[in-house]
C-alpha cells in the first residue's frame, strides 16, 4: 500500500511540475536594453498601434505576429479585449524580441505593457 501511495504522490508531483505556473508580471528588466532593442522598442511602439501591425512593422524591418502565450510565461488574457503582439528583427535566428499587451478594440490601440526577451521567447522581463 505504501508503494502505491508513493507512486501516486510522485505522479502528482511530476504532473504539477510539468504544468506552467500561473504567471504574474515578469520582473522589471534589470539591465539597460541593448541599443538595437531600444530602437526596436521605438519602432514597435508605432507599428503595434496600427490597424494592421504586421504590414506596418514590415516597413520598419520587424516581424510582427500575435503572441499566443502558449507557455504561460505572461499573465493570462481573456478571450475578448487585449491581445499580446510580438515583434522580432527580420534577421533570421535573432534571439531578441518584444511582446506588447495591446488593447485591440480601443481607439488608438493603447499599449498596456511591454516585455523583452533575450532568449527566443523562453523568458521575459518587463520594460519600464
Amino acid at each position: 500500500m505504501n508503494a502505491t501511495l508513493a507512486q501516486c504522490t510522485l505522479t502528482a508531483v511530476l504532473t504539477l511540475a510539468a504544468l506552467p505556473a500561473l504567471a504574474g508580471d515578469p520582473s522589471v528588466c534589470k539591465t539597460p536594453l541593448p541599443k538595437n532593442v531600444q530602437k526596436m522598442v521605438q519602432s514597435f511602439d508605432d507599428c503595434a498601434r496600427a490597424g494592421d501591425p504586421v504590414t506596418a512593422c514590415e516597413k520598419l524591418q520587424l516581424n510582427a505576429r500575435v503572441y499566443d502565450n502558449a507557455q504561460g510565461l505572461l499573465p493570462k488574457l481573456g478571450a475578448l479585449g487585449p491581445k499580446y503582439w510580438r515583434a522580432a528583427p527580420r534577421l533570421l535566428g535573432s534571439p531578441q524580441g518584444l511582446v506588447y499587451l495591446v488593447q485591440e478594440a480601443s481607439k488608438g490601440k493603447p499599449i498596456g505593457k511591454r516585455y523583452y526577451t533575450a532568449d527566443q521567447f523562453a523568458s521575459f522581463c518587463q520594460i519600464p
